[in-house]
């Protein structure tokens, strides 16, 4: 079964992507509900957006393009309170904008969208009608509803005490029927907790297929309401069981996502886009974003970050920039092993810490979390079982450990035990020498590994220790090697290697295919062997041969039969440079006893050695490794081998890169972007890494023109 086809724990997609810039007018303070838990503590009948500012808002926005020049396009997105009180003002400013964004050309012309949230309460009147009618075509709506009438008008009431779900509900259909796929937000609070697995199954009963759900940030929780929050989710999980509703309706607390270890790259990022969009409020003040304001917060005045009449201050943009996950928070939730999913709102923090810093998390919602996760983790199990599939959630794991054990590299040594080796990387023994350790040397070097830390690689048949702990790579039976002499070796394993050169490059996408018609291959290492004598007609094929296993690992991805291909799926997870580490945390010893950046030294030249077994590791000169040079310091190309070893053969230089490992690198990094904007566009991958658009092949030429240095 294709476990892509699960709906459960997908949400909608949103329009837009990271180039698309977010302006938030806020058009009014005042709402016709009074919904118990919003944020939205100031609402007011007076503070009114006039036409006359929203105009120099809209201005504003269209004349400064340096603001927002990486943006390709814009969502106009009004708010209030509640944005339809002011559907006059908003009709009447909606014509406005697109009439300036043709008459100045502008690059968003056709590249926008009008985006409301909205309590419904007036979405079936004329005028929002016909709003809708004339703008249907760039407009985004969505109605919040929270769950079953019991709970929605416990919560969403309106100024007399009201409920307001019948209202709500009798034009749902019509927003369902324009707006095919619509998803809605249910917020749940402590006194609501125990509607939640009603409230969902009310909503896809309604024909709102996907619900993003959440609990409110602010500190309503009490003791025991973790346990309740589990008990719904746990009870509302039996029932999409029983009912079979996995592919046909969704809600975010199942998403499988949730409750994994952070990337480092999510560690180091912003959790949302505050300080990326920008909020206007009545006044022409603008801020962050909407949570921002005056009126929606309890302890401070707000955070003003310009206006439109005097401009943006990026000085009070800075701090921005500098707002990651890692900046604020503590220790425990920055290695929490269940973090991803553990969402914040940055406006609250703020007003948390009572405008004092913006680097403050609050952690009011850790033990809903926690229940949130055991919930998850007993849905996503159960549904394994029940459809006798492999656990999406055991899969994103594993992806997510690897970054982990990256992060916190072991350090390994390979004991060549005899020269007479089957290469697992561009080494040869071209000097056809027989050279064998001895036991002596063999347990010197043994004992060497444990007591500096290292993992012992033993490379060669002529060992005279049997342990599992040791990797072993042998001669003959190539337990985890694929020879590529036009042949494969039928030992396949797991993890095989595929050793190619410029005669065989031509074989490489039969040779792969091969190999991922056996249901056993999990992983392809493409090594090139000889790629000192490759030339640009060589490299071309090696594109044609790289694009043609690219179409064929989508369609493994498509069938839910994913492989990694380290020259093409690598970079997806890779945040920073991500070699062999030779000379860094990896060495070799040879049978002499000597010690080696790796065997290829070892083969080329006796006499290169950097150390020995009696008197240890030299001392070596850092400043020559790939860590600090320049050219692969300024490169993303993170699933480069960076070979310091044919890097010395090429420029005599470990930590200069030759030419043609820059270029071939490039030509691997721009088809696996181009395979990775397929799999994130098919939701069949966690965009972890983003790979970005680049305009050269050799990173050397960037360093040259001075744009970018290390």
């Amino acid at each position: 079964m294709n476990t892509n086809s699960i709906k459960m724990g997908k949400l909608s997609e949103s329009w837009g992507d990271k180039k698309t810039q977010t302006i938030t007018l806020c058009v009014t303070e005042a709402c016709n509900l009074r919904c118990k838990y919003c944020y939205m503590t100031g609402k007011n009948t007076n503070n009114r957006m006039s036409y006359e500012t929203a105009i120099k808002a809209v201005n504003f926005t269209l004349s400064n393009e340096v603001y927002f020049s990486d943006k390709d396009s814009v969502i106009w997105d009004f708010i209030g309170g509640e944005p339809f009180l002011e559907i006059d003002l908003i009709d009447k400013l909606c014509d406005y904008i697109k009439r300036e964004m043709y008459i100045r050309k502008h690059k968003w012309f056709n590249k926008y969208r009008f985006s409301f949230s909205t309590n419904g309460l007036t979405y079936d009147t004329p005028k929002v009608q016909e709003y809708i009618k004339k703008n249907y075509m760039h407009l985004s709506i969505g109605i919040s509803v929270d769950g079953n009438k019991e709970k929605h008008d416990a919560q969403r009431v309106r100024p007399d005490g009201t409920g307001s779900f019948e209202i709500v509900k009798k034009v749902v259909p019509l927003w369902l029927k324009q707006f095919p796929g619509a998803s809605t937000k249910a917020t749940f609070a402590h006194d609501d907790l125990i509607h939640l697995k009603d409230s969902i199954i009310t909503l896809w009963d309604m024909g709102i297929e996907i619900v993003s759900a959440n609990v409110v940030f602010e500190d309503v929780w009490k003791e025991g309401d973790d346990i309740i929050f589990e008990k719904q989710l746990i009870e509302l999980a039996d029932y999409i069981l029983e009912n079979k509703l996995w592919d046909d309706y969704s809600v975010r607390f199942f998403d499988p996502n949730i409750g994994l270890c952070l990337t480092e790259n999510e560690k180091n990022s912003n959790y949302c886009g505050t300080g990326h969009m920008i909020a206007i409020d009545y006044k022409g003040d603008i801020y962050p974003c909407i949570r921002y304001t005056p009126f929606t917060l309890n302890n401070t005045g707000g955070y003003k970050i310009g206006n439109i009449e005097t401009g943006i201050n990026y000085d009070l943009i800075r701090p921005f920039e500098n707002l990651t996950l890692k900046a604020q928070s503590k220790k425990e939730c920055i290695n929490c092993e269940i973090a991803t999913g553990c969402s914040w709102c940055s406006g609250y923090n703020y007003d948390d810490a009572k405008g004092k810093t913006l680097f403050h998390r609050a952690i009011n919602t850790c033990l809903m979390h926690k229940a949130n996760v055991r919930a998850n983790e007993y849905f996503w199990e159960k549904l394994s079982l029940k459809l006798d599939i492999e656990n999406p959630r055991d899969e994103i794991k594993k992806k997510r450990n690897r970054i982990k054990e990256d992060i916190n590299k072991i350090k390994y040594i390979q004991i060549i035990a005899e020269d007479n080796i089957v290469p697992h990387c561009c080494y040869r023994n071209t000097k056809k020498t027989n050279n064998m350790m001895s036991k002596e040397t063999f347990e010197e070097a043994i004992g060497f590994c444990k007591n500096k830390g290292f993992q012992p690689v033993i490379i060669g048949n002529n060992f005279y220790m049997k342990d599992e702990k040791y990797i072993h790579i042998g001669v003959g039976e190539c337990d985890d090697i694929v020879i590529h002499n036009n042949t494969i070796n039928r030992n396949i394993s797991e993890n095989n290697i595929l050793l190619i050169t410029k005669i065989s490059v031509i074989n490489l996408f039969d040779m792969v295919c091969e190999l991922l018609g056996n249901k056993k291959v999990q992983r392809v290492n493409i090594i090139i062997v000889d790629l000192d004598k490759w030339n640009e007609n060589i490299i071309n094929e090696y594109k044609r041969q790289l694009e043609l296993i690219s179409q064929q690992l989508y369609e493994q991805f498509l069938n839910s039969k994913p492989v990694d291909i380290n020259v093409l799926t690598d970079i997806f997870e890779n945040i920073k440079i991500r070699d062999c580490g030779s000379g860094i945390d990896s060495y070799a010893i040879a049978p002499n006893g000597k010690i080696y950046i790796c065997p290829a030294f070892y083969f080329d030249n006796e006499d290169d050695f950097i150390g020995d077994l009696k008197n240890g590791i030299t001392e070596i000169n850092k400043l020559i490794y790939i860590e600090n040079s320049n050219i692969c310091c300024n490169c993303d190309a993170n699933q480069c081998k960076r070979c310091l070893y044919l890097n010395k053969k090429m420029t005599t230089e470990i930590n200069t890169p030759p030419k043609i490992q820059c270029l071939v690198s490039h030509v691997e990094r721009n088809i696996s972007r181009k395979l990775e904007l397929r799999l994130i566009k098919e939701n069949l991958i966690e965009p972890l890494n983003f790979i970005s658009k680049i305009n050269y092949e050799d990173p050397l030429d960037k360093c040259k023109a001075g744009e970018f240095y290390a």
